[in-house]
């Protein structure tokens, strides 16, 4: 090889690792992992809305969304965080008046996007998008299996450390048996999500349901509200904490407030956020046009969720590939430091993570394969620092967990993997604090792997 391909091969690789490098350090080693001990906001306030904007295609809409979404823009900036469904064929109408810094991607028209979009001033992280395994009906029946409806999830920040997980849903619509079946098990697919990824975290739930408590038909309460602790902002601040009866019907025309709607705002607070909707309200006059026609075929429905922060837990964004299931541990952690910590590595994948709790025993994911590595921690030690990296075998195929490093107080080191040094990222517990939990996704390997924080 001549020294004139030599250089240009220098420059080839300088041109394309150097921007790599500045990518990397400037948006992985300082974005947001090392979480700045600020608690002067320890409790606070927001607003919510759901909204269905009725955006598909004019000419199969009962709406007017042609000329309404523009309409609809810029009265969503009333609102602190925002889930609307059906948003299809207006969303550039749609965002053309928002002030929102922070939102979910646009999934598509139909019949490729789902209509789901989550608009928010506070930051969003760990998106995900999940079509339902259960539709039924096209064209009629609610013609759900025109497009592949679901919920997406992402977690909200509050501050630095505290997260609410936030879901937008639309369920399968009708009333015959096949889509009532559907949406039935719509309901249990949200509920085992959200016992995986949002296990002891503070959760929001809000979109059209497709459901109602006075259908006889309908069981939302017992596939999802009931497993997941979840309360209704309805039934408690208009209702009184009392669910209506089934069969009885309940017009928001003749009972104004009291009267019921599809569309839902579920909650529960997580051992480091504390939330409570204080209001529920339908819009009946706020979303119309100049002579009071509706802007859509639903009712906007909103709240505003209190919050209060536990700075006794603080967790992370997390970091690796896709696919996998949800876990969190920190519904099963003790509020003492872990009793040890084990991993297992191949030689180029991390397959399972766990800490041993004093009260709870071993809490782990992943599978068993590969080297373990079990460490026990000794008097007053703990976790400060996690390195982990991320592979891919070909450009086609997810990311993984390659590498993982734990470095404690005393300087121990517990690690196994391949380390890839420009797809890496570094926990730092903040002063005070252990890293004493995992939160992400797994499958037959780790997909992607962030913190749990304890106060010591």
């Amino acid at each position: 090889m001549n020294s004139s391909t030599t250089n240009i091969l220098s420059l080839v690789f300088f041109l394309i690792a150097v921007p790599s490098i500045i990518y990397y350090y400037n948006n992985y080693r300082n974005n947001g992992y090392d979480i700045p001990l600020n608690f002067d906001v320890t409790e606070g306030s927001f607003k919510i809305l759901s909204y269905n904007v009725a955006g598909l295609p004019n000419i199969i809409s009962q709406s007017n969304p042609k000329v309404n979404t523009k309409l609809i823009s810029p009265k969503l900036n009333e609102y602190d965080l925002v889930n609307v469904q059906e948003n299809f064929a207006y969303n550039r109408d749609l965002n053309s008046k928002l002030n929102f810094k922070y939102k979910t991607k646009f999934s598509g028209n139909v019949p490729i996007g789902d209509g789901l979009t989550t608009f928010s001033k506070y930051p969003l992280y760990m998106f995900d998008r999940n079509p339902w395994e259960d539709l039924h009906g096209f064209i009629v029946d609610g013609g759900d299996a025109m497009t592949p409806k679901g919920f997406t999830f992402t977690s909200m920040e509050i501050t630095p450390g505290f997260f609410i997980d936030v879901y937008n849903i639309h369920t399968d619509a009708g009333h015959d048996e096949l889509s009532v079946d559907a949406r039935n098990s719509n309901m249990a697919q949200l509920a085992e999500y959200i016992q995986g990824i949002s296990a002891g975290k503070a959760v929001l739930i809000f979109g059209d349901t497709n459901s109602k408590y006075t259908n006889e038909f309908d069981n939302f309460y017992d596939l999802i509200m009931k497993p997941c602790n979840l309360k209704d902002a309805w039934i408690e601040t208009v209702m009184e904490g009392k669910i209506p009866d089934k069969g009885k019907s309940l017009s928001p025309e003749e009972l104004g407030q009291k009267g019921e709607v599809l569309d839902k705002i579920w909650y529960r607070s997580g051992k480091n956020v504390e939330i409570e909707a204080t209001s529920f309200e339908i819009l009946f006059n706020e979303f119309t046009d100049e002579k009071g026609k509706q802007l859509s075929d639903h009712y906007p429905v909103t709240s505003t969720i209190n919050f209060k922060l536990n700075v006794k837990i603080l967790t992370t964004d997390i970091f690796g590939g896709i696919n996998g299931k949800g876990f969190s541990f920190i519904e099963k952690m003790d509020d003492k430091l872990p009793i040890s910590v084990t991993i297992y590595t191949t030689n180029t994948e991390v397959t399972k993570v766990g800490f041993t709790y004093a009260d709870n025993g071993l809490v782990d994911t992943g599978e068993n394969r590969g080297k373990e590595n079990t460490y026990i921690f000794q008097k007053d030690e703990y976790i400060t620092q996690m390195t982990i990296s991320k592979y891919r075998k070909t450009l086609l195929s997810p990311y993984f967990i390659s590498y993982i490093s734990l470095t404690t107080n005393l300087n121990n080191v517990i690690s196994g993997g391949d380390l890839k040094i420009f797809d890496q990222i570094t926990f730092k517990a903040p002063e005070g604090y252990s890293i004493s939990g995992f939160i992400g996704y797994s499958s037959n390997v780790i997909n992607k792997l962030g913190c749990v924080y304890l106060k010591k």
